[in-house]
């Protein structure tokens, strides 16, 4: 564009010679074309704001979407799981070397020479010194049973529900022989009769050595048996040799120890009480092994060697201690092994109403030789003659 020699373009020169009408008309073009940029540029923002929010509604959608799929198929994959591992338990173990049974058995004589007697030394992974002590924001028991799915077993030696509720003078001439989950029942049940022979860190390998505490000095679990006779026998062992035992060893050396409980005490009916769960998400960093796959798997062995020995019969005590899933209920324990007191009682309820009659018992001993109905009906005379006034009330303690 040329320049005059006053330095401004010629069209500048032009516009302002042209007639007022004419620069009023070329006034209105350019605001013209001025609105029209600015609606152009208006249009494309709000075409680029509605394909913002349309895409991020698009993501929303997608990554809801994806959330309730996860979490359904989260929850349906963990019952699938769940199921599944209930039944490959039943025929599937895992066997520990040599060298973690030797540190077992070491881990167990250093804790029971150390002495206490405790019910509260948490039996994998606890301390000596914890104390368990019931809580008020556990949950009360009863409001766990009407969610909890069966964990009946098909069984005649399983140990059948009675109408009819037995008082404490039931276990005046019984033996409670087990770990310190025994213990815990023995300081917390409120039960008031019986003889506890009772150890931490009982196992099954230890019946014969002295570590059960008594007044007179420590005796073994044998020893204990060998003196006063007994109409009953309750037994809870195997919490303490779920990462311990060589499964293969286990069945055999379980059924030899119920067959020399028999032989010291051939009158007494023997209630084996199943290993109960664990809450596996309290257990300490390297007692893995204290896991429900392997209680499952100990207590179908227990359960075996219940059925070949007809004085033996099995308590199921996952029956009120399941959380409907194969674990123990997640308020019954501190540790993940030891019970609440609330639990405990709920323990003895469970035993009162669960039991052989005598007559069921003696009928079984009269069709084996090696028991003479006789001695049965001796020792069921017996135990009627102290519900009736005789013997002494007072709980002899190990």
């Amino acid at each position: 564009m040329e320049k005059t020699d006053s330095g401004k373009p010629d069209e500048l020169i032009q516009n302002k010679d042209a007639s007022p009408a004419a620069q009023r008309t070329g006034s209105a073009r350019r605001r013209s074309g001025k609105k029209r940029g600015r609606s152009i540029r208006s249009d494309a923002g709000r075409f680029m704001v509605a394909r913002l929010l349309g895409l991020v509604c698009l993501v929303l959608v997608v990554f809801e979407g994806n959330v309730i799929y996860r979490l359904f198929s989260h929850h349906v994959g963990t019952s699938v799981e769940i199921m599944n591992t209930h039944n490959d338990a039943q025929t599937e173990g895992l066997l520990q070397n040599s060298a973690d049974t030797d540190t077992a058995v070491s881990t167990r004589e250093s804790s029971s020479s150390s002495g206490g007697s405790s019910s509260v030394v948490a039996l994998a992974g606890g301390n000596a010194d914890d104390v368990i002590q019931e809580t008020d924001a556990a949950a009360s028991p009863a409001e766990h049973m009407a969610t909890q799915s069966s964990e009946a077993i098909s069984s005649a030696k399983v140990v059948p529900e009675r109408d009819v509720a037995m008082d404490d003078s039931f276990f005046r001439n019984a033996v409670f022989i087990g770990d310190s989950r025994m213990e815990g029942f023995r300081n917390s049940s409120g039960i008031t009769q019986g003889t506890f022979l009772t150890g931490i860190g009982l196992a099954i390998n230890d019946m014969d050595k002295q570590i059960i505490q008594t007044s007179q000095g420590n005796i073994s679990v044998y020893q204990g048996l060998s003196g006063q006779q007994y109409d009953k026998i309750y037994l809870m062992l195997g919490a303490n040799d779920l990462g311990y035992y060589p499964w293969e060893d286990f069945l055999p050396t379980f059924k030899s120890v119920l067959e020399h409980f028999h032989e010291l005490q051939p009158d007494a009916i023997i209630y084996v009480c199943s290993v109960i769960y664990v809450d596996e998400s309290k257990i300490a960093a390297g007692f893995e092994y204290d896991n429900n796959d392997n209680v499952r798997k100990i207590n179908g062995y227990i359960l075996e060697a219940c059925e070949e020995l007809w004085y033996s019969y099995y308590l199921n005590l996952n029956e009120i201690f399941s959380d409907g899933y194969g674990e123990l209920i997640s308020d019954a324990s501190p540790d993940g092994i030891h019970l609440y007191a609330n639990y405990l009682e709920m323990m003895l309820d469970y035993l009162k109403t669960h039991y052989i009659t005598d007559e069921e018992f003696a009928a079984e001993a009269a069709s084996h030789p090696e028991t003479t109905a006789g001695s049965v009906v001796s020792a069921i005379e017996t135990e009627n003659e102290a519900k009736s006034g005789g013997g002494s009330d007072a709980i002899s303690v190990s």
